[in-house]
């Protein structure tokens, strides 16, 4: 159902779309007939960004980001001001020089002031002069201010050309695009052939002083680098001089080796001091035993200590030759054998005897040879401490020269990589700047673009037409008012038992459209023969209610009561009723007024036992039209309760049942007044009154819920004044 309520209201408003939509397509033609036809003009550019065929003096990878923030930045570069600066100069130049310019001003442009106020020689010598130093005009000289009104009376200002010029990378390729669009196509060739020249004159300049700019740079870190190395390593060199320490490493080595060998030696010492000790022992043993009166005999022990030492001393050799010498391995076993028989032969006391004069001098000896053991190891301990302290303070004075070596070391790292940057600054000066090449020069079109009127009217027809559309739904999407049946029931919950159309009652009277005078129109015939069946279906509403008497009323002011009363009133009888129509609207009497009534209503009172018929019939307004009488009332700002006697006619209402078919009572607003509330009581059933143009509110919704407390007298509701779009039939 709402589907097809938006689809009434779009056809309800279907001519302002229309008309919107032909007048889009007018105004689109008329501002498309002067346009000026354009001739474009192309220059390709490659830029090497996403290639990499090329010799390069160094290893680089093509990086796809890299590149688009490449390409990003030299579209930029173009379409600056500084390079579309530098095109204009070259376009004023080109039309101030040469005989046949590319643009003529008009004769009104040429009365103004700009044009009148420009010197040419003044301006030409200023554009070669800013052309040569790649600067822009500034509007704070009168002279640059003059010449750059003057290109904006020529159209070579930036706006202009930039309005036309489009610079863009073709998609997924390494070219970029210039085209522009003029009235003249050898200036449209001109401009994108001139803007890709002085773009690399300007891109070039800037890199080259860029380049110089690292270069200077660069040398200088690298001086004050190459400096601050020699600094150190003349403090490592004169560190090494003072302290004799040419060669730390080296000293310290030898000075170790010498205190091993010193070592050795003090064992070797202490061996044989060992083994003199042992053989003056053994003399001392002998002369003990001499002296008891005992033999003594030689048992080798002289021999036996020499050759056990030289079997040390070998086996000692053998081991530190890594147990590998066999000749070495035979002469060890020999003195092994040898040792063995010695020591065999002593055990046997049958050596030759010694005398005592033999062993003391033999005991004389061997001390003598025992002080000249402790003296050689003295000298050999103090050597070894002496050496040992040495190297202590080798020790200290290498982790001095260790740390200043970090520091060469470190600098020296520095000095090489400024070093390095300066040769990479000095290869972009010798190598090529850039890649840039002019793959395309423009060329001057032989015929123009096309206008694409067409498609500007149908694109200014279809966005008008969808904005018109949408503009319509949106407004009835937020238009809360009851315009469609539908619409009430969802909103409104009382039994709906009729909706009327509206109905032309200003150009014909409602009898007329009743009894189909209207003439025959297609229009208005339809809509008088939809208003008939409704009020039709009304009708019978009432008459199959089995009640006669009924109130008429609403929420609000204008609902259309008093128009649907004598609308009702009149249908009723033309099925042969009679209808008493009563006016108790005293807010406002717009019934009493209409059927011309006589106000007899607020005085009319009679005792209970006098009322009659004929006696009612004397008050009211009757007409031409059978059936129907009326009783209106003079109005006023009361209510029936403060304005009625006491015997009034409302008291006699069913009376009138006797003679009169159906009795309409027409009462006041209940949002404003307190009059349909009161009259409720006189009546068998109430009809309520909507307009299908209000919005409900607060107060109607609580009027609303006073209709659906009224214990059954409310027959139900009207939809009044709905429009032939939104019947829902």
């Amino acid at each position: 159902m709402d589907v097809i309520y938006f689809v009434k209201a779009l056809l309800k408003k279907k001519w302002w779309i229309i008309i919107s939509t032909v007048v889009a397509l007018a105004l689109s033609f008329v501002f498309t007939m002067d346009r000026a036809k354009l001739y474009m003009s192309n220059a390709r550019m490659s830029t090497g960004f996403t290639i990499n065929d090329e010799v390069k003096l160094r290893d680089e990878n093509v990086n796809l980001f890299e590149a688009d923030v490449k390409f990003s930045n030299v579209i930029e570069t173009i379409t600056s001001p500084t390079v579309i600066s530098l095109l204009s100069y070259q376009l004023l130049i080109h039309d101030l020089t040469n005989p046949k310019p590319f643009r003529f001003l008009s004769e009104k442009e040429r009365k103004a002031p700009e044009y009148l106020q420009f010197n040419r020689i003044t301006g030409l010598q200023l554009a070669r002069h800013k052309l040569d130093s790649l600067q822009m005009l500034t509007s704070y000289q009168p002279d640059e201010r003059k010449l750059q009104e003057y290109m904006k009376l020529c159209k070579y200002d930036y706006e202009s050309i930039r309005k036309r010029l489009n610079v863009g990378r073709l998609q997924r390729t390494d070219y970029i695009d210039i085209s522009f669009g003029s009235e003249n196509p050898e200036l449209s060739a001109f401009v994108v052939n001139t803007l890709y020249n002085e773009f690399i004159r300007y891109y070039r300049s800037m890199r080259s002083e860029r380049s110089v700019e690292n270069v200077g740079t660069f040398e200088a870190l690298v001086n004050q680098k190459k400096t601050e190395l020699d600094q150190k390593i003349d403090a490592l060199r004169n560190y090494k001089s003072s302290e004799g320490l040419l060669n730390v490493e080296a000293a310290s080595g030898n000075e170790l080796g010498l205190i091993s060998q010193l070592e050795k030696g003090l064992l070797d010492e202490k061996a044989n001091y060992n083994s003199l000790n042992s053989s003056l022992q053994s003399v001392n043993e002998q002369l003990e035993q001499m002296n008891h009166g005992r033999t003594v005999y030689d048992n080798n022990n002289a021999a036996i200590i020499t050759l056990r030492k030289q079997l040390n001393q070998d086996n000692d050799a053998y081991i530190r030759g890594g147990s590998s010498d066999p000749e070495l391995a035979d002469k060890i076993k020999d003195q092994r054998a040898q040792l063995q028989k010695l020591m065999s032969s002593a055990s046997v006391a049958t050596g030759k005897t010694v005398s005592k004069d033999e062993l003391l001098q033999k005991k004389a000896s061997l001390e003598a040879d025992l002080k000249a053991s402790q003296l050689n190891m003295g000298s050999l301990q103090n050597k070894i401490a002496s050496l040992r302290g040495s190297v202590g303070s080798y020790a200290n004075k290498e982790a001095t020269v260790s740390t200043l070596q970090k520091e060469v070391d470190l600098a020296q790292e520095e000095y090489n990589r400024l070093k390095e940057k300066l040769n990479a600054a000095l290869d972009s000066r010798i190598a090529p700047p850039d890649d840039f090449r002019q793959t395309l020069k423009g060329q001057p079109a032989f015929k123009p673009e096309s206008s694409k009127r067409i498609i500007i009217m149908g694109m200014a027809g279809a966005s008008v037409f969808l904005l018109t559309t949408l503009g319509v739904l949106f407004m009835e999407f937020f238009d809360s008012s009851m315009k469609s049946p539908s619409v009430f029931e969802k909103q409104v919950d009382l039994k709906l038992i009729s909706t009327i159309n509206h109905a032309d009652l200003n150009r014909y009277s409602i009898p007329e459209v009743l009894q189909k005078q209207v003439p025959d129109d297609d229009v208005s015939h339809r809509r008088q023969n939809t208003f008939r069946e409704l009020l039709r279906k009304l009708r019978y509403e009432v008459e199959s209610s089995n009640k006669a008497i009924f109130l008429f009323t609403s929420t609000e002011p204008q609902q259309g009561k008093t128009t649907l009363i004598q609308a009702l009133a009149y249908s009723l009888s033309l099925s042969n009723k009679r209808v008493l129509i009563i006016d108790t609207n005293f807010c406002n009497n717009d019934l009493t007024v209409a059927l011309n009534a006589k106000p007899t209503l607020e005085t009319f009172s009679m005792a209970p036992e006098e009322v009659s018929i004929d006696k009612v019939r004397e008050i009211v307004t009757t007409y031409n039209i059978h059936g129907v009488e009326v009783i209106g009332c003079k109005g006023g700002d009361y209510t029936p309760s403060e304005i009625l006697p006491r015997n009034h006619l409302l008291n006699y209402l069913p009376v009138l049942k006797e003679y009169y078919d159906f009795v309409l009572l027409e009462g006041a607003p209940l949002n404003d007044y307190t009059d349909s509330k009161e009259l409720v009581n006189y009546v068998e059933g109430v009809i309520a009154i909507f307009s299908s143009r209000i919005s409900l509110k607060q107060n109607d919704k609580e009027s609303i819920q006073f209709l659906q407390n009224m214990n059954g007298k409310l027959l139900g509701a009207v939809l009044n004044n709905v429009n032939d779009d939104f019947l829902e039939l």
